[in-house]
């Protein structure tokens, strides 16, 4: 319920002569009742309106690679993958490849391979997921992974994001 505010055309008390009112408590009252219905027609319950409609959140993935040190035997960076979005959103995995800048290696894999290097079918918004199942050879490998997945959010569309990594 709106509360109205009592609006006076009286001068201060200073400014009166001998402190007598000159304006009749009657002077008052249009004033009153004029802010009064506008207050409540400014509420009225055909000018209520619906929330304004949802701003659509996209889907982002984040991903990064640790570099593994190159031992005598074998070089294992570590791939890490985050998703943000709106809720419900999900990633699947549908593939995954190497490509390696020394001795130029490039190897696609499918879906199932991929699936046993995250560990994984795929991501939910909100998840994190990281691995470093894959060694390469010793010395300084420059390694770029391949990603290919679907979201639930524009499916059947197949995304693929890549990140890079080098091992010394």
């Amino acid at each position: 319920m709106a509360a109205c505010l009592r609006v006076s055309r009286r001068p201060p008390a200073s400014l009166r002569r001998g402190g007598a009112n000159l304006h009749g408590p009657s002077s008052d009252l249009p004033i009153v009742a004029s802010v009064c219905a506008v207050a409540l027609g400014a509420c009225g319950a055909d000018k209520i309106t619906a929330p304004p409609p949802p701003i659509p959140t996209p889907v982002e993935l984040d991903w990064s690679a640790i570099p593994g040190t190159s031992g005598a035997t074998a070089c294992q960076p570590t791939i890490s993958a985050s998703m943000s979005g709106p809720v419900g959103s999900q990633l699947t995995w549908m593939g995954m490849g190497f490509h390696v800048e020394e001795g130029s290696y490039d190897q696609d894999f499918d879906q199932a391979f991929t699936q046993r290097f995250w560990a994984g079918d795929g991501l939910i918004a909100g998840q994190s997921t990281s691995s470093n199942s894959a060694g390469f050879g010793p010395g300084m490998v420059h390694i770029t992974y391949r990603f290919t997945y679907t979201l639930t959010t524009d499916s059947p569309r197949l995304h693929t994001d890549s990140v890079s990594t080098l091992c010394q």
